[in-house]
């Protein structure tokens, strides 16, 4: 029986590669863009348009949810939810995100339960993964401080386990190839070692050649550098939010999900600084 997929946020960090691994695989997929024209392999709809969301969703049996961060996040999860209902699909894939529980007394998680109970609640078969922070974001928003020697971050001196975003994606090419064995599972995705920001910024400098230090900061002296920056106060909230989960040693634990589900040990973090040392590299 054909599995039609239809992948959303399939430009992003863990969506781009995932796209990457359906095609590999040979599967029968798509992707849905926000915006532009309809074409081979592509549909069209907004977050905010239940309507033309019904008719994207239309014939696609397995649909991998992944939502943008914006202020209204909790309300495109209820639009798509609608629309997966109104169209038939049968098994939703969402990725979520590490400790999500809609009774938190923190706000990201909070907000990652909330959508993850808004999805369950349509009936359609689901499947969830929570994922810890990425890896990726060294490499990315952060790869400038990196570049300079000196990371800043309000998370105290605790340990994590981040995760690299090509295993999060492995993990739901895998889902989205035989959901059924998955309805009703949701998977804690971490890596397999929990360090603190300075032995990460070790095996990234080991790998960019010149060391990198981290600098602790005050939960208050983050915020109003966010402030300062001009971010919206919904995501200063979310992300300060994130700074003391971390920083209470609440993202330290290792889940055996990756190596259960891939068959393998996620990628280190020592893999994960070789392959993306181009990205810290000091100009010459």
């Amino acid at each position: 029986m054909s599995n039609r997929i239809l992948v959303t946020g399939a430009s992003g960090t863990i969506g781009s590669t995932l796209v990457k691994l359906l095609s590999e695989a040979g599967a029968n997929f798509e992707v849905l863009r926000s915006q532009g024209s309809a074409s081979p392999g592509t549909r069209v709809a907004s977050y905010e348009d239940v309507a033309a969301l019904t008719e994207a969703f239309r014939g696609i049996d397995t649909l991998f949810l992944l939502f943008p961060l914006v202020e209204n996040k909790l309300q495109l999860a209820k639009n798509a939810a609608a629309a997966a209902k109104a169209a038939g699909v049968k098994h939703i894939l969402r990725s979520s995100g590490a400790g999500a529980d809609p009774a938190s007394t923190f706000a990201l998680p909070r907000l990652q339960g909330e959508i993850d109970a808004v999805i369950a609640a349509t009936g359609i078969p689901s499947t969830f993964i929570r994922p810890a922070g990425f890896l990726q974001n060294f490499a990315s928003f952060m790869a400038g401080q990196v570049q300079s020697g000196t990371v800043y971050a309000a998370q105290g001196d605790a340990a994590q386990s981040l995760i690299d975003a090509r295993d999060i994606a492995a993990v739901a090419a895998k889902i989205l190839l035989n959901p059924a064995p998955h309805a009703g599972k949701a998977y804690t995705l971490t890596g397999g070692e929990s360090l603190t920001t300075q032995q990460v910024l070790d095996l990234i400098g080991a790998a960019a050649g010149h060391a990198v230090k981290y600098q602790a900061v005050r939960f208050e002296d983050a915020v109003a550098a966010m402030n300062g920056m001009g971010m919206p106060a919904w995501m200063v909230n979310l992300f300060d939010s994130l700074n003391r989960i971390v920083a209470a040693g609440y993202a330290a634990g290792i889940s055996p999900d990756v190596q259960a589900l891939l068959g393998r040990k996620p990628t280190s973090v020592a893999q994960f600084a070789r392959d993306y040392a181009a990205a810290w590299k000091k100009a010459a």
